[in-house]
């Protein structure tokens, strides 16, 4: 990738952002916007096209709308279609970036033109709720055994003995489990589908993928905002979204039990906890820890990646791209707890930054 030294400016600023992090590694920013006049893209002219994840999709429309403010002559749009959507419109370069729950296959790297050919970093984490529509349940409770279970087809009523044996007491309804997954390709129900692979391999015997598995329960529906809609639709259904899509429509969100024992709901500092013990491969990408040790970590949490060409594409987008990922990386950070997300650990955003710097 072709350096410019307009970038070296967005380092010092963003490493020194990154510097101030928390005790517990969070990235901390000063809480102002850059001003357009100490900003390295600030003058950047660059109409720039995205498509993938619905994951970070609210954190993602919050930061364009944002980032204008910072670089106006920078016009952003982004299409929540997908993660196997926005990976194909990269591969086929009509698209200037995507953005993905789960980093490139092999094959999908072959079709960008080789490894390396495409920068692909963490942006964003949050973790994946479990969102459900019982209005007399406030409070639901669920093992990774009662999950896997539940999507698995094995348990297809709400008084089943294992999602009682989850929440003593409560008064579960005697009516049937109505699941509802994706019906399109999407890194969420990868993560999804790995997490139920990880945490209950005794029950969870279908494969993992970006699809859902043929021969298991429920219905599809697309995208993360059409899961949660078809939830909402139907007393007595259950799904699994971002985050912020259930709080946004008003459902219940499970706590689901971690390895140590404790119920945890997806919160900003339980993602963060769970993220703590996310392992690096060589390329930068990260495998995520289902089974967290923590007591307080939320088990079902992930980062979400931005993916843009290194080489072979337009400079002035690129470095658009460069500096719009590294304020992202930096400034866009702040907004994540607000938005049901959490914010990236230094030590996932630092190796982050210096992808698209020098």
């Amino acid at each position: 990738m072709r350096r410019r030294p307009a970038v070296a400016l967005v380092l010092a600023l963003s490493m020194a952002t990154v510097a101030c992090g928390t005790d517990d590694n969070t990235p901390r920013t000063s809480g102002g916007r850059p001003s357009s006049g100490n900003f390295a893209g600030a003058g950047d002219q660059a109409t720039l096209s995205g498509a993938g994840a619905t994951f970070p999709a609210t954190i993602v429309q919050e930061w364009i709308k944002q980032y204008k403010a910072v670089a106006p002559g920078v016009t952003l749009n982004y299409q929540p279609v997908g993660s196997g959507a926005g990976i194909q419109q990269l591969t086929s370069r009509t698209v200037d970036f995507a953005g993905s729950d789960v980093a490139l296959k092999p094959s999908e790297q072959a079709a960008t033109g080789g490894a390396g050919n495409v920068v692909q970093i963490p942006w964003t984490a949050g973790g994946l709720a479990v969102e459900y529509n019982l209005p007399e349940v406030k409070a639901l409770r669920l093992s990774p055994n009662a999950l896997a279970g539940i999507f698995a087809g094995r348990i297809s009523r709400w008084d089943d003995p294992a999602v009682r044996a989850d929440n003593p007491g409560a008064r579960l309804p005697a009516k049937g489990i109505q699941v509802v997954h994706r019906s399109d390709g999407s890194g969420t129900t990868q993560v999804f589908t790995e997490y139920l692979k990880a945490a209950s391999p005794g029950i969870w015997g279908f494969p993992i993928g970006k699809d859902w598995p043929a021969g298991t329960a429920g219905t599809g529906a697309k995208g993360s905002d059409g899961v949660t809609a078809a939830v909402k639709q139907s007393t007595g259904a259950i799904g699994y979204a971002e985050v912020s899509f259930p709080r946004q429509a008003g459902l219940g969100v499970a706590t689901v039990r971690n390895k140590a024992g404790q119920y945890v709901a997806p919160t900003a500092p339980g993602m963060s906890a769970a993220l703590g013990s996310a392992i690096r491969k060589p390329d930068g990408t990260l495998v995520p820890d289902y089974t967290p040790e923590g007591a307080s970590a939320y088990p079902i949490s992930t980062t979400s990646y931005l993916m843009f060409y290194a080489s072979g594409a337009d400079d002035t987008k690129t470095a658009a791209l460069e500096h719009f990922a590294a304020w992202a990386l930096t400034e866009g950070q702040r907004l994540a707890e607000a938005l049901d997300y959490a914010p990236l650990p230094q030590s996932i955003a630092g190796p982050a930054l210096a992808a698209v710097t020098p």
